[in-house]
């Protein structure tokens, strides 16, 4: 109950903030889409689909000649990491971001879920390869943890000017990163609230903002249904790919 009452100050401390927190209290109320049962169907499926990353691409007709984000990067980030008071969970698939960006020449992203910045750090580096483009990233910072000073930190300054972060919840931070974008956008990398609800909020407002051709890429599919339904929704070419046991799922709009 004690931890519930800081979580609610915490909260009510932040205005920007509210509309947040009443989703979070509204879901309590609402039919679960997250249940273990669900959990486990949604990894089955994600498992049926799954290919390398260069066939995942491929498969949605983006080719090219695939590399590796460099060792150097990697292993600076990770130092930068280290000095974080807070742990934030690790790289994930960051060559599937690093090859997305560089192959599609994506010049508008946006991305949602920051922690450590390190999907932040492959899309960056892609950016500066390509000598074009511009990220736009949105991430709440932890409640009650004060972690807003480690949040990109693995990314370096020399980056920092292809980067915008709003350091808001998807429920308002989205809308403010649409309307910079101009309501276009190449490539976006969903990483936020993984819940059903988060996703049925998040996705459309992204899912509309992508120009055709566009590519869209979720990770943590396994969590609940939803981007199974989603995908399967659009009638679209899709694919799934794997890292770390977690399963990441793309789709690309139809030009």
């Amino acid at each position: 109950m004690i931890e519930k009452l800081f979580t609610l100050i915490w909260f009510m401390q932040r205005p920007s903030f509210w509309s947040h927190a009443f989703q979070l209290i509204k879901r309590k109320f609402l039919t679960d889409h997250d249940t273990p049962q669900l959990r486990v169907k949604a990894e089955r499926w994600a498992s049926k689909h799954v290919v390398s990353n260069e066939e995942a691409l491929a498969k949605l007709g983006i080719n090219g000649n695939m590399r590796n984000l460099s060792d150097s990067i990697i292993n600076k980030g990770k130092e930068l990491a280290n000095k974080s008071a807070f742990k934030m969970g690790g790289p994930g698939n960051l060559n599937l971001l690093f090859n997305a960006v560089i192959l599609t020449g994506a010049k508008c992203i946006v991305e949602t879920g920051v922690a450590y910045g390190w999907s932040s750090l492959a899309i960056l580096n892609a950016i500066s390869i390509n000598g074009k483009g511009r990220l736009y990233s949105v991430d709440m910072p932890y409640p009650k943890m004060g972690n807003e000073d480690f949040v990109g930190i693995v990314v370096p300054e020399i980056l920092k000017s292809s980067w915008l972060l709003v350091r808001e919840p998807d429920r308002c931070g989205l809308d403010k990163v649409i309307n910079m974008t101009g309501g276009s956008i190449d490539l976006c990398h969903y990483d936020s609230d993984k819940s059903w609800w988060g996703r049925a909020y998040a996705f459309p407002i992204l899912w509309k903002a992508l120009k055709p051709g566009g590519l869209f890429i979720s990770d943590d599919i396994q969590d609940n249904m939803f981007f199974a339904e989603f995908a399967e929704s659009k009638s679209l070419p899709y694919a799934v790919t794997k890292s770390d046991g977690k399963f990441i799922g793309l789709i690309r709009k139809e030009k």
